[in-house]
């Protein structure tokens, strides 16, 4: 491992080759008990001094190599991760790029943490962190990337089409009986403040937005009614839903800790005060995202990340004596863990004949586990045991909400039926409707991801993915399809909210195309051209990813006419490409017309410049599901503006911007739904 400094290129990276962490040391063989901790301590001091000498020594020929490029001054030993810290990394770099211009090094610490923060998990958790489509290279990388694709062909595309219109259909239907209460607590001469008081006027659409694209996930990629926008239970508040499961969770790491289990972790227990199984999934994602980052996480995430070195050591007192932050991630891990060995056994349980040799090698694993543990029950902290989970889950759920078993049959019966339903109501011109149009030979239909998963194999070995592996997609899949879309979605609000020119336009095509009551189909979606413009715009000026990144191979290169050393990581600022003045006339502004080939605009640049616009990412590794996302997104944002508008509440302008994995709103996005057409009333 070196201490060398980044490259930032202005130009298209064509992968994203994304180094790993250093793995996690061997344990070491038991002490004497003569041996005192004082001692140990002293020894694990000595050692992280002399290793911190050694990067010191080294320091200086690694920026030496470097020395052509310009970039800010960087300090002894943290580099510029303190400027990145305060700043955020999206202002960071592009300072650099308006000071530095298009190719600039920024220094940190080990080039191998520069890409991906110091990861903090250990056993189960990082064996899938490293085994998921995002962070897999070279064979493995295309083999996953291959089982993935069938789900994201057009003919895929247009079977999940019904299921994204019924979840926008709820969610606006939601939020237009808030809007509806609301109109009714004034007709009754109550006031506004009396409405917003019962929770009919001020929502937070970030969170609207969030519950309704897990839903889809759920019900796209595994035929389930994820529950994610069930209201909660009579009686009961959010506020009271989250303190309960807090405790909750306290709970489950102090019985752990008692109890002595492997890394000084808890047995996290699903229990009634968690019950609700869409709050559950949708808090743990949140979490995830939330704490993973050094931005908003652990303390020991921010050491790791100035001194990724220790990260071993850090990592073990982070699971021995951890924070608030890094207790919360390691329960909502647990939890996403165990609904995606849910998912994995319910399809494999319902498909018997497809995958047998992935249900003997299941069957092994679970039987070597049960000997291991001696029968225990319960979820370690580093994702141990899960021999019983669907079973807690199952039981834990009632009577709030189904459990993941139930919601395989009654979800179906629920989201997808309503689903078919909304897909017959709207034909398709010609009589066919949008599920059930022409297909291809590589249509996957609704709910099969994990079939096209387990089905994947090694060509060499012809070996399957092992368990963690098959979860790790399964993980993905909705970490990404659940945050991702959410925020560009929100994102999309905002400015459309603050641009009124833009709500005339967009209500206008959207009027002319569906008019007020009939849901989108497969035949509307290019009939909104402006409506799919508002989306990119909003994802130009926040992408959700704000960078990507290459890592170049055994061989010197060239880039922007700098020669850069064979192994050095390349990180490419998709936010400050898509700020740049020089490539976007009035960059800050919020134009979706940049985006529409028949306005005087477009040439200026989305034909002219290739790849200008690349909130999804270059090449071959560019975010697979990029199709998805915006057929979602289209769909949701038609429907929504069909029915309803949107006023921003007071106080948000500008949106104060939380940087970590995604960008997104730091405190929500606060809006008051208005209904678009009201009932005459009486005189």
């Amino acid at each position: 491992m070196a201490d060398l400094a980044a490259v930032f290129a202005e130009a298209a990276a064509e992968s994203m080759c994304v180094p790993l962490s250093a793995t996690t040391a061997p344990s070491s063989s038991a002490h004497s008990s003569s041996t005192s901790w004082p001692s140990l301590l002293g020894y694990a001091l000595l050692a992280a001094v002399l290793l911190e000498l050694f990067v010191i020594l080294l320091e200086p020929f690694q920026r030496w190599r470097l020395r052509h490029i310009p970039g800010p001054p960087a300090l002894p030993l943290v580099g510029c991760l303190p400027q990145i810290l305060r700043m955020g990394s999206p202002k960071f770099f592009r300072t650099c790029y308006q000071k530095y211009g298009p190719v600039y090094k920024v220094g940190f610490k080990f080039r191998n943490h520069i890409i991906v923060e110091p990861s903090l998990m250990r056993g189960h958790f990082r064996r899938m962190d490293q085994s998921g489509l995002f962070l897999a290279r070279d064979d493995y990388w295309r083999l996953v990337r291959s089982a993935w694709q069938p789900a994201f062909s057009a003919a895929s595309l247009s079977g999940y089409l019904p299921r994204m219109v019924a979840c926008a259909v709820q969610l606006t239907d939601r939020l237009e009986t808030r809007a509806r209460e609301a109109e009714a607590e004034v007709v009754k001469g109550s006031g506004g403040k009396a409405a917003a008081a019962a929770g009919g006027v001020r929502v937070d659409i970030l969170r609207e937005l969030a519950s309704m694209t897990l839903q889809v996930v759920g019900s796209t990629a595994y035929g389930i009614d994820f529950l994610a926008m069930e209201e909660p239970p009579a009686g009961e508040d959010k506020q009271q839903l989250g303190t309960a499961a807090a405790a909750a969770e306290n709970a489950g790491y102090k019985a752990g800790k008692k109890a002595g289990r492997r890394d000084g972790g808890s047995a996290y227990q699903v229990t009634a005060a968690t019950s609700d199984y869409g709050r559950e999934l949708m808090r743990a994602c949140s979490d995830i995202f939330r704490y993973t980052t050094a931005y908003g996480g652990s303390r020991y995430a921010r050491f790791a990340m100035l001194f990724p070195e220790l990260r071993v050591p850090l990592s073990r007192m982070a699971h021995a004596a951890p924070d608030e932050p890094f207790r919360k991630l390691l329960a909502a891990r647990i939890r996403l863990r165990g609904i995606c060995h849910d998912l994995i056994r319910d399809w494999e349980a319902k498909h018997p004949q497809q995958h047998p040799q992935q249900q003997q090698y299941h069957h092994q694993q679970q039987a070597l586990k049960q000997q291991s543990t001696n029968g225990a029950k319960t979820l370690s902290m580093d994702g141990g045991d899960h021999s019983e989970s669907h079973q807690r889950l199952a039981a834990a759920a009632e009577p709030a909400a189904p459990p993941p078993s139930a919601a395989v049959a009654a979800g179906i019966a629920g989201a997808v039926k309503a689903a078919d339903g909304v897909a017959a109501a709207a034909k398709v011109p010609g009589g066919a409707t949008a599920a059930s149009g022409s297909r291809s030979a590589t249509a996957v239909e609704p709910g099969s991801f994990l079939g096209l998963i387990l089905a994947a194999r090694d060509k060499t070995t012809g070996q399957a993915l092992d368990d963690d592996a098959v979860a790790a997609q399964a993980q993905l899949f909705i970490l990404a399809g659940y945050e991702t879309t959410a925020n560009a979605l929100t994102f999309s609000v905002f400015y459309i909210a603050t641009h009124p020119e833009v709500e005339r336009r967009l209500l206008a095509e959207i009027d002319e195309v569906l008019g007020p009551d009939r849901p989108p189909t497969e035949a509307d979606l290019p009939r909104l051209p402006y409506t799919e413009a508002v989306f990119n715009e909003a994802m130009r000026l926040y992408p959700p990813a704000p960078a990507t990144t290459r890592l170049l191979g055994a061989e010197r290169g060239e880039v922007g006419g700098f020669t850069v050393p064979a192994g050095t990581p390349l990180l490419l600022s998709i936010y400050t490409t898509h700020h740049d003045p020089r490539v976007w006339p009035r960059a800050e502004e919020f134009i979706p017309e940049r985006f529409m080939p028949t306005s005087s605009l477009y040439p200026e640049v989305c034909s002219r410049v290739p790849n200008a616009h690349a909130p999804f990412g270059y090449g071959s590794r560019m975010c697979i599901g990029w199709k998805f996302a915006v057929q979602e997104a289209k769909v949701a944002l038609a429907r929504l503006y069909q029915r309803l508008v949107f006023e921003l509440e007071p106080g948000q302008v500008p949106l104060v911007i939380s940087t970590a994995f995604v960008l997104t709103p730091r405190d929500g996005l606060w809006v008051r739904p208005v209904r678009r057409h009201l009932p005459q009333l009486s005189q």
